[in-house]
Order: C-alpha cells, then structure tokens, then sequence
C-alpha cells in the first residue's frame, strides 16, 4: 500500500467508502471505558504506597488505555467499508500500540503527580500525539489484497485530527487533574465520566478526523466489489471482548484496591485512637493473650512493672512477674519468691477478685484482672498509695479513737459509781439537816422563840434546795449511764394536773403571775411515769413562773388524732415573760446551761431542768419543742404517746 499526501489529483476517482455505524458506536464505547479505567488507576498510583506498587500501578494504567486506544482504532477500521478486499499487516499492527502505551504511561505518571505544573500541557501534546502516531502508523498496516491500494492524506486535515486529539485529551486531563483534588469530594464520580467521555471522544475524534483526511484510491486494475478476506464479525468480538474485559477487571481492581487501602486506613486509624486512648489512661493498662503473651500495654503500665528489661509485645507473663520479683519489686514476694509465683500465676489464670500488692517503696497497687473469652486476660493497675495510706492512717485514728472512748467509758463508769456511791453519803446528811431544821422550828415556835425561827427557816429552805440540786444531778447522771427505769402506769391527768398546779402554785404567785390550765374533762387516760409526768409538768411550769413578772402563763392539755399512730397527748405550757433568743433556743436543752450569766445570778438554777425533761420526754417515746422570741415570751410542747410501748 502506498501513503503520500494529497498531491491535488483528481478527487473523482476515490474509492467509496461507508461505515457500519454500529461498530463505530461500540469503537466510541470502548475508548471511553479504556479512559475511565485509566483514570481510575491514575488514583491508584497517586495513593501507592511505595515505588514499587506505583510502578506496577503504572505499568497496568498505560496498557490499560493504550489497549483500549488500540482496540477502539481497530474496530473503527473495521467499521469503514471499501470496495476493495483489505489485510493487515501483522508486525506494523502491534508497532502502532507502541506509541500510544507509551505517551498513556508519560500521561499517567504526570496526572498522578500531587501538584498541578505545567507538564500537564506536555502530557496532553504527548498523548495527543501519542494517539496520532498510532492512529497513522495503524492504517500504514492497511494492504489492498486483489488491487493495490493508495492512501493520500490531506495535510491540513490530518493535521487537525492531531491538534484535536490534543487539545481534548489536556482538556479530559484537567478535569481529572481538578476532580482528584477537590478537597470536598463531591461529585467525583460524575466528574470522573465526564472527563473519560472527553477522553475517549479525543480518541475517536481523533480517528475519525484522520479518516476524513484520507483518500483511498485503487491502484493497478479497476476496483471490484470484492468482500473483506477478513472474518470481520469474529475480530469485533475477540478484539472488542478483550478490550472491554481488560478496562473493566482494571476498574474492578482499582475498586477492590481503593477499598483495601480505604480499610487499612481506617484500621490504621483505628489503632491509633485505640493506643491513645489506652496511653491516656492514668492506670497501668495490659493485655495478654490467651498463652498470656503480652499483646498491649501503655507506658504507665511499663513504668509500675520496670525491672530493668524493656517491656515489649510477646513477653510471657510469667517473665514479668518474675522479673518483677528478682528486681524486688514485689515487697510480699521477698524470700518467697517461688511459692509466690505459683500463687499469683493460679491467680492470673482465674480471675476472680480484686487485690492488693505492695510495691517497693511503699507504694500500693490494686490490681484487677479479667477473662476475655477466645481474647485472653485484661488487667489494670491502679496506684491506690495516697488511699492505702489514709486508710492506714484512719485505722490509727480509729484505734485511737477506741482507746479514748474506752478512757472516756471508764471515767464515765467511775463518774456513775462515784455518784452512786455519794448519792447515799449526800442524801443522808442533807435530810437530816433538813429533818432537824424542822423539828427545831417547830420546837422555837412552840417556845416562843420567833427570834430564831427566821434563821431555821433559811437553814431549812437552803437544805431542800440543796437536796433538790443533788436530786437534779444524779437523775441525770443516771439517765446518761442507761439506769433510769420506766414505771407505766394508768394515769388520770385531771388530778395530776390539779397536782402539779397546786405545787407551782406559790412560785407563780410569788412573780405575781396569772395561771390558766385548760384541760377536758373527757380527755383520756396516758400510759406513762407517772413521776416522770409530774417532773416534766413541774420544770416547765416552774420555768414559766420563775421568768415571768406580772405576766400570764397558760396551760393546755389536748389530744391530738392527726397523727397515723394511736393518738397523742399534747401538753403546751405559754408565757409572757423575758422570752430567748434564736442562740438561746438552740442549746436550752443543753445540760448545765442557761440564757447567760447573768440569768443563773437572777434566777438561780442548775441548768439540768430542762435537759432532764428532754429525756424524761424521750424515755417515754415523746418529744419536746420550744418556740420563743425576746421580750415576747416562750411556748413548750410535749407531746407523748396515750399508749407507749403498744
């Protein structure tokens, strides 16, 4: 077959020419898949790894498209019909794919290239002729079989089917080149076939440019319709079927590649947020495998078991425990060191509990450890050395604590024997004053000496009075040594409130005070001390009447049926007198104290009334409040159970 460019010979006698439209659309196909598939494995050879996988990336990349350049070429030669037989020429045939596998490798290589450069333009000329020179050197492999055939190519023509191949080849570059590099990733995809159809129209506009270049004239003898010796049906297809298996197990691989890498990454990821996180934990953290091989550990857990080896990922368990050991870190294990061992490695291979083991330098680890099924054995230790320490010295305290409350029990106990044993030797005396002061009172006013009977009387009063305070005292020095016994009884309040009314009676007209008692006459007999009743009665009345001057004070018996238990008696004793403060209130009942000073210089008194009314209250399953301001007065209730004890 001859080539030259058109001469300006006569154009009349070209040969038809025709084209099978259906293997021109299958020839556009393929050269847009073999482009896609490029494309994808330029993404490859960006995210290789290493040289040698970037090579091999690129290596499969350039073959890739420039089969697929080829076999598009190839089907689009066989989709042009002539009149005359056509063959091809084997050698020339596969020398065409050369220039463009090559040109495709330039190309892939600088695509791939993380920054953007001018090369670009040179990989786009490359390609563009690349893609030319295939194109050419393909149809040079043309041979007429019953007639020699002419090929004449119209300069400006073929020169424009290059130019074409080039120009949309840098513009399919440059959208790949863009998309790759969109640092939000959207539409990628779309943007990746969009550049592939550039791609592969720069192809086959290509071809087809340069075919509509070329003139075909017959040479000796005159043209005769003579079909292809070519099996034109089973070229498509082998051609077509390799073409399109190789572009797409090209794909599938960069796919499958992409999320391999896509998975190691994330694994990679992974990993590394797992060992932060195991790092940022404060206690030492490990884990041994199911032969307790060491898997992971963090540096607090390298710095607790350092004896002097570095520990790494494999070593047995045992060799750090014993290790550890032979390091004397271990303070239980010294001169144990084997019995030890047996005994903590039974306990590492059946975690059960917590403990606790003593390290060198006193401190304290707690150590926990636990199976993980098909895993092995996780275990943390945790420094509890300021802990173990507060403990040790809180067990020091608290055994002080107990010697001094038990100093503290035993002077109480000689405290109650004392007072026990006093009570007798106080008494006796005290009533015999009392006794005497009597019967000599008695004796001076039947003598008609008045003279003396004023000093007896104080003699006699300071006596009672006196009697009275010891009384007080021992009550309560009983009541606090748990010896104060309840007597239950029956009790009709009317006469006892007669009583105690009667007994107050001469302190409450003393202050010049007004007295009011309210009680029903229905109201219900009271389960309680009848002693006891008539103590707590007495203290509070004899309090109203004592603080207050010229004032009223009112006494008010009641029931009350809103509590859920079986009733309760209410006792409220009110006065008008010097009242208390907010302090005041708040330590009444406090033994040995008053309002102030100046009160118990006035007023006199222990300060153990109203401590031992408390108690009294209580004993009886009862309560007490007060409730009083400055000036205004004060209000006391009791309250006590109708029937205590049920």
């Amino acid at each position: 077959m001859e080539h030259y460019f058109y001469d300006g010979r006569d154009l009349s006698g070209t040969l038809e020419s025709h084209y099978d439209y259906g293997l021109v659309v299958l020839s556009i196909a393929i050269a847009g898949l073999a482009s896609y598939a490029a494309l994808s494995v330029a993404g490859r050879i960006r995210a290789a790894d290493s040289r040698h996988k970037r090579r091999i990336w690129l290596l499969a990349g350039s073959l890739t498209m420039g089969g697929g350049v080829w076999a598009m070429h190839f089907i689009a030669m066989l989709a042009l019909k002539l009149p005359v037989a056509i063959s091809y020429d084997v050698k020339i045939t596969i020398l065409s794919t050369a220039p463009v596998v090559l040109s495709s490798g330039v190309m892939l290589e600088v695509i791939s290239r993380p920054k953007i450069s001018k090369l670009i333009l040179l990989a786009s000329l490359l390609m563009g002729l690349g893609i030319g020179a295939m194109h050419y050197i393909g149809m040079a492999a043309m041979q007429g079989i019953s007639q020699r055939l002419i090929m004449l190519f119209e300069p400006r023509l073929a020169a424009l089917s290059v130019l074409t191949a080039v120009v949309l080849s840098g513009v399919a570059l440059s959208i790949d080149f863009i998309v790759e590099r969109n640092p939000k990733g959207r539409h990628t995809l779309g943007a990746k076939i969009g550049a592939a159809l550039v791609m592969g129209f720069a192809v086959s506009g290509m071809h087809y440019s340069g075919m509509a270049a070329t003139y075909f004239f017959a040479g000796d003898g005159t043209p005769a319709e003579t079909t292809s010796a070519l099996n034109t049906a089973a070229l498509v297809f082998w051609v077509s079927f390799t073409s399109v298996l190789i572009a797409s197990l090209a794909i599938f691989i960069t796919i499958v590649d992409r999320r391999i890498q896509q998975a190691t990454f994330e694994e990679a990821v992974s990993r590394f947020r797992m060992r932060e996180a195991i790092e940022s934990i404060p206690d030492g953290f490990c884990l041994f495998d199911t032969e307790d091989r060491l898997v992971e550990c963090n540096q607090r857990y390298r710095e607790i078991m350092n004896f002097g080896v570095p520990i790494a990922p494999g070593m047995a368990f045992e060799a750090i425990m014993r290790g550890a050991v032979r390091a004397g870190l271990i303070v239980v294990a010294e001169g144990e060191e084997e019995s030890w061992l047996t005994e903590r490695m039974a306990r590492h291979r059946t975690p059960r509990e917590n403990f606790v083991e003593h390290f060198r330098g006193d401190r304290w680890m707690r150590v926990s450890e636990r199976r993980v099924w098909n895993t092995g054995t996780v275990a943390i230790r945790t420094d509890i050395t300021e802990l173990k320490q507060t403990e040790i010295e809180l067990s020091k305290a608290i055994e002080e604590a107990q010697k001094a409350r038990a100093v503290a029990e035993e002077a109480n106990s000689a405290k109650s024997a004392f007072l026990a044993n006093m009570s007798h030797e106080l008494r006796t005396p005290m009533n015999a004053i009392i006794g005497y002061s009597e019967m000599l009172l008695e004796e001076t006013r039947e003598s008609g000496h008045e003279l003396f009977a004023g000093d007896l009387l104080k003699i006699h009063a300071s006596a009672v009075h006196l009697l009275a305070i010891i009384n007080e005292i021992l009550d309560l020095s009983k009541i606090e040594a748990g010896k104060m016994e309840l007597c239950l009884e029956e009790i009709h309040l009317p006469s006892v409130i007669d009583e105690v009314a009667s007994t107050v009676r001469p302190i409450i007209d003393k202050n010049t005070n007004i007295l009011s008692i309210r009680c029903p006459d229905n109201i219900p007999s009271l389960q309680a001390d009848l002693i006891k009743l008539r103590q707590i009665l007495l203290n509070l009345l004899s309090n109203a009447g004592k603080f207050t001057h010229a004032g009223k004070i009112d006494f008010s018996v009641a029931v009350d049926n809103t509590r859920p238990e079986n009733g309760w008696i209410v006792f409220a004793v009110r006065d008008t007198g010097i009242g208390m403060s907010r302090d005041q209130v708040d330590k009444v009942f406090a033994p040995f104290t008053q309002a102030d000073n100046s009160t118990t210089r006035q007023y006199g008194g222990t300060g153990l009334g109203l401590t031992i009314t408390k108690k009294f209250c209580e004993m009886m399953g009862g309560t007490i409040s007060v409730d009083s301001e400055p000036g205004t007065g004060s209000l006391f209730i009791v309250k006590l159970p109708l029937a205590f004890g049920r």
